[in-house]
């Protein structure tokens, strides 16, 4: 961490940072301005819940109170709040973390962890690496034999956790909870309130104008803290005749970040190399591999330091 006199860490130093997701908006706008950068809020993803998520999550619960698993995984907080809320509706909230309490449950993080426990509902394991590659190389530790695995994913399912589970012997079950959408539509926005987030919704012209803006460079850091959040923006920059451009100005000029593994396969799968990945995959660590990127410079380092910068254009920063 890079600090200045009185105790204030610095190391952004007026550099534009750019924000793409939604539910921790605020959170790392907040960090970036701590750190002395200028946050641009312009996220490029939300939620839904449509009718067939829905009876993905209604055929868990039947799931679940049929004893038909012995492993339940929870990849997010707001998965297991729908989950529940199902099971509410149903009638049948108690029988369901009932029979969750006898099985083995992993919580991907501490945050679909909190919800669980919020609920009732103890929980086994919680990796230390939260991506589909950390849960795989901890429960292939464990016996799968013959044993059958619930999952309840995310907008994106990552088809190496069905595959390392089954080449284990198990028998696996997958729910989605919901789609991540270009735009917070009202289901999805009521589960992010009801969980206490502080989301900021998409919206397409602000977006829209974060492209523009990375191309004349008025953006010096882009980051990414999931896979839809980076497949969306460039999504809408080929939608509107720019992608060339704007991923060789990423490419060319822009530190590129992206908070973990999964993140950074879907950027480079868009041809843009990242430039900053943190050890520990959450925001806080990412915000500080930025500072120390600027503070400690490698000659491996191909991005301009952008000593002399300005901040973006009035209106741009956000936090």
């Amino acid at each position: 961490m890079v600090v200045e006199e009185g105790g204030v860490p610095m190391g952004l130093e007026g550099r534009t940072v750019a924000i793409t997701g939604s539910r921790m908006a605020m959170e790392l706008a907040h960090l970036v301005a701590t750190f002395g950068g200028v946050p641009y809020v312009a996220p490029t993803v939300g939620i839904d819940v449509q009718e067939d998520v829905d009876l993905q999550v209604d055929g868990l619960v039947r799931r679940i109170l049929g004893g038909a698993c012995e492993y339940a995984v929870f990849m997010t907080g707001p998965g297991v709040y729908l989950l529940m809320a199902k099971a509410e509706k149903l009638g049948v909230q108690r029988e369901v973390v009932e029979r969750l309490n006898r099985l083995a449950v992993v919580a991907r993080s501490h945050k679909p962890q909190k919800v669980l426990e919020q609920n009732g509902v103890r929980v086994s394991l919680v990796p230390s690496d939260n991506t589909a590659e950390g849960i795989a190389a901890e429960m292939v530790k464990l016996d799968l034999q013959g044993k059958r695995v619930a999952i309840l994913w995310h907008g994106a399912p990552a088809v190496i956790l069905r595959q390392e589970l089954e080449r284990r012997g198990a028998e696996v079950f997958e729910a989605q909870a919901y789609h991540y959408s270009p735009a917070l539509e009202k289901s999805g926005a009521e589960v992010l309130v009801a969980l206490g987030f502080q989301s900021v919704p998409p919206e397409h012209q602000k977006v829209l104008q974060l492209i523009r803006d990375v191309l004349r460079g008025a953006v010096h850091v882009m980051t990414f803290t999931s896979p839809p959040s980076a497949r969306n923006l460039f999504r809408m920059a080929e939608e509107h005749g720019m992608q060339e451009d704007f991923c060789r100005q990423l490419n060319s000029n822009v530190l590129v970040v992206a908070v973990g593994p999964p993140t950074r396969r879907t950027i480079e799968e868009h041809g843009v190399s990242v430039d900053v990945m943190p050890e520990i995959y959450k925001l806080g660590p990412m915000v500080r591999a930025i500072t120390e990127y600027f503070a400690h410079p490698l000659p491996s380092q191909k991005k301009p330091l952008l000593a002399g910068i300005q901040p973006g254009r009035e209106g741009d920063s956000h936090g």
